[in-house]
């Protein structure tokens, strides 16, 4: 799915679980018109594009170590891209890999790899990851490095930047990957906790 997104994420995300369901009707109207704007603007893979993805990576973590994805080897992994100042895809998505890691029984991890490698330094990533849960990471890099990833993982993501705007589109899925290093699903960003469980079979 393409992307399109500004504002910031944490703050929305917080106000939009904290007051939606008591806010009044004009309120919840207005929330829900940006949050369907902004999905409008995002495309998942359709499943005829899944072949052929590589889940391999080599990005950076809040200390600048170079992880790979053989790091991650003997666990299940919830990887998805996106970017911190994100307004409501993105922490909707990380919100819901970590609401999934902390009801699963299985040994498991998340990813989350910023696109926006000129604000989102591995620091930002990571500190904007673990907010959604204890074994969620946040990983980045260079310029090089995550388009290589995001080449792997069939993600296609543009930052354009004006004298009033600061946009960044990208695609959005959430990855599942086995234990073994396999891909085993491609689901989109609105699935839910319960349905991401699911699939760490």
């Amino acid at each position: 799915m393409v992307i399109k997104h500004t504002g910031s994420a944490l703050t929305t995300m917080a106000l939009a679980i904290g007051f939606v369901a008591s806010a009044p009707v004009y309120a919840q109207t207005d929330h829900a018109a940006h949050l369907a704007a902004d999905a409008a603007t995002h495309e998942s893979l359709e499943s005829s594009n899944v072949h052929g993805i590589n889940v391999a990576f080599e990005l950076q973590d809040r200390n600048g170590t170079l992880v790979t994805a053989e790091d991650f080897r003997g666990r299940y992994v919830l990887l998805g891209f996106g970017f911190t100042n994100c307004a409501h895809i993105c922490p909707m998505m990380v919100l819901n890999m970590g609401k999934a890691l902390k009801m699963t029984e299985q040994d498991a991890a998340g990813v989350f790899v910023s696109v926006d490698t000129e604000r989102d330094t591995p620091a930002v990533t990571d500190t904007y990851a673990s907010h959604f849960g204890e074994t969620m990471i946040g990983l980045s890099g260079s310029y090089e490095q995550v388009s290589a990833a995001a080449e792997n993982f069939k993600v296609s993501f543009a930052v354009t930047k004006t004298q009033a705007n600061y946009t960044v589109q990208h695609t959005a899925n959430v990855y599942v990957i086995s234990p073994a290093g396999q891909l085993l699903d491609v689901l989109t960003f609105t699935t839910s906790a319960e349905d991401l469980v699911a699939a760490l079979r």
